[in-house]
């Protein structure tokens, strides 16, 4: 018995060897048991296929909204001519340190190919301002000139425009085509004569009564071109230009103390324009949150030009004709705002770079 025992332990070890002996002289793969065996009975492993992750999936739409605080001062400027063909001038008033506190939202989307929708509408107030009535020879004799307080007023405006961008890395390029829309409320009280005339505003009538108002709306449309310059650090400057090459204006004129009274107002004037500017300048900071905050500069000029509008006073009363009118607008000042956007898009480029984008 004890020699059976022997002789099968050694039988069993060198099976063992010999399993050993042949797995050794192959790779080693405790990962996962074998994909197939050699005639002769070696385990074989396919080589693990290379991992290439899925295209990633870039965004369609880029996006940003937020406000605006808009503080501004401007100048309203009306030249008042004789009836046609006269181009003699009667009167001028002149609306100056219109100084105004505006809020205003805004939005932007773009889409991957480029094109985009961009706008924003605001409304304020006209808190100060002064204005300068004056009156010429031979109409008045002698030559009057009037001062009067402004308050009270106010104003809203609104743009939409539609274009498209080229985007390179950091910077983008675009034109755009849209609507601007203005309007003014001013209310001149009192009236102190500063110049020689004896027969207006003499004596003096107190800034608590409401002489004239003055009401302005232009509609526009606007031609332009927009440029934006991104810095890694987070800084991004914009620019914008847009030429007006129409508008029209609607207004209305109330003279509260003209004698006689159904004379007084409102007279309707009307007009319309060309070769007019609106420039905007923005220096903002983008946190990595997609938050941003900026600050930034605007101007806007408007308006008719020598005789480009009339005020029809035939309109106000049964005495009176149209008489040739200029209006000109203006608005300057610095913002802060505040927005938040969802995107960015990739860089634009060929249908063969775009490819990846779902």
């Amino acid at each position: 018995m004890g020699l059976l025992r022997h002789l099968a332990c050694g039988v069993a070890m060198g099976a063992l060897a010999i399993t050993f002996a042949a797995a050794s002289d192959l790779p080693v793969r405790p990962d996962r048991l074998p994909d197939y065996y050699t005639d002769d009975g070696k385990p074989q492993w396919a080589p693990t296929p290379e991992f290439i992750p899925p295209p990633r999936r870039l965004p369609m739409w880029e996006s940003e909204f937020g406000g605006r605080y808009w503080f501004t001062s401007g100048k309203t400027q009306i030249d008042l001519y004789g009836i046609a063909p006269s181009s003699d001038q009667v009167s001028r008033l002149t609306y100056s340190k219109l100084h105004s506190h505006a809020g205003e939202v805004f939005g932007r989307v773009e889409h991957v190919t480029g094109v985009f929708v961009k706008g924003f509408v605001g409304v304020g107030t006209i808190n100060s301002g002064k204005l300068k009535d004056e009156d010429f020879p031979p109409f008045i004799v002698p030559y009057s000139s009037t001062d009067s307080e402004q308050r009270g007023g106010r104003l809203a405006y609104g743009t939409a425009d539609l274009g498209w961008n080229w985007r390179y890395p950091g910077l983008k390029l675009g034109v755009f085509a849209g609507y601007h829309f203005y309007f003014e409320r001013l209310n001149a009280h009192g009236c102190t004569q500063t110049a020689t005339n004896p027969f207006i505003c003499v004596p003096s009538i107190p800034s608590s009564v409401l002489a004239i108002t003055q009401e302005t709306a232009w509609h526009a449309v606007r031609l332009g071109i927009s440029g934006e310059w991104r810095h890694r650090s987070g800084l991004r400057l914009n620019a914008e230009f847009a030429w007006l090459p129409y508008a029209v204006l609607s207004a209305k004129d109330f003279h509260w103390l003209r004698i006689p009274s159904d004379f007084s107002g409102a007279i309707p004037e009307r007009g319309s324009t060309a070769a007019n500017v609106q420039i905007e300048v923005l220096l903002a900071y983008d946190f990595a949150n997609s938050f941003s905050v900026g600050v930034g500069g605007r101007y806007w000029n408007i308006g008719t030009g020598s005789g480009g509008a009339t005020a029809h006073f035939e309109q106000a009363a049964a005495i009176g004709a149209p008489q040739s009118l200029g209006v000109r607008s203006e608005r300057w000042g610095g913002f802060l705002q505040a927005s938040y956007k969802f995107g960015p898009l990739p860089p634009s480029g060929p249908p063969g770079r775009r490819a990846q984008i779902f």
